[in-house]
């Protein structure tokens, strides 16, 4: 696996490097069980040893990866159970986000639509690409409902399927941002309405279809 070496800008080193490994395991360049030595990672990156065991330890408190050996860690392989669960917590934070921002209504889902429709014009050519524009779809509704604890936990989940292969998949459609719209419209439309129950309901359902892709 060849990483590239970072320049350091704006960002500080620990986030590049974070930054890095995000985009290697969207692109399937690390794989669940794949070895991770943070001084081979920071040779490869051409920074020091300090800031790949910063974002190594990120990752981990993510559930990305685990400890295995000294300065090592293997990326964590998730099994169908694991899924399952996660998926279920999906559903008990966003099921809830989007019922508060549907009750809220006025201005919160003036700006929830108002962002979506930012969103379809996000380019989706890479996985990196495909799996920000869904995740940034989802959390701007617990954004809009001001709640930091609930996006922490959102944050975790979502960085926890890091290693899934449904975002490399997605780019098998002949037109990604299409299908993102396809997706998500019927979410859109029901907090919309008003009715809270209808969008909870319906947000339930979407994350339902998010897990069968797991299965393809």
């Amino acid at each position: 696996m060849a990483i590239q070496k970072i320049s350091f800008q704006r960002e500080t080193l620990g986030e590049a490097a974070y930054r890095h490994l995000f985009e290697g395991f969207l692109n399937k360049e690390l794989r669940p069980g794949t070895r991770l030595l943070m001084d081979e990672l920071a040779e490869q990156m051409g920074i020091s040893r300090t800031p790949v065991r910063e974002a190594l330890q990120r990752l981990e408190r993510e559930g990305v990866i685990e400890a295995h050996g000294r300065r090592g860690y293997v990326v964590c392989e998730t099994d169908p159970t694991e899924l399952d669960q996660r998926y279920q917590a999906r559903e008990a934070i966003e099921g809830y986000s989007v019922e508060k921002a549907t009750a809220l209504g006025g201005g919160t889902v003036a700006r929830i639509r108002a962002r979506y429709d930012a969103l379809l014009q996000q380019p989706q050519t890479t996985p990196e690409e495909v799996f920000r524009v869904n995740r940034e779809f989802h959390r701007m509704i617990i954004e809009e409902i001001g709640n930091d604890h609930l996006i922490e936990a959102f944050d975790m989940l979502w960085n926890r399927v890091l290693t899934a292969d449904i975002w490399a998949a997605m780019l098998d459609s002949n037109d990604v941002v299409g299908d993102f719209d396809r997706a998500h419209r019927d979410l859109i439309a029901a907090i919309e309405s008003g009715d809270p129950d209808r969008a909870r309901e319906t947000a339930i359902l979407h994350i339902h279809d998010g897990r069968v892709l797991h299965e393809h």
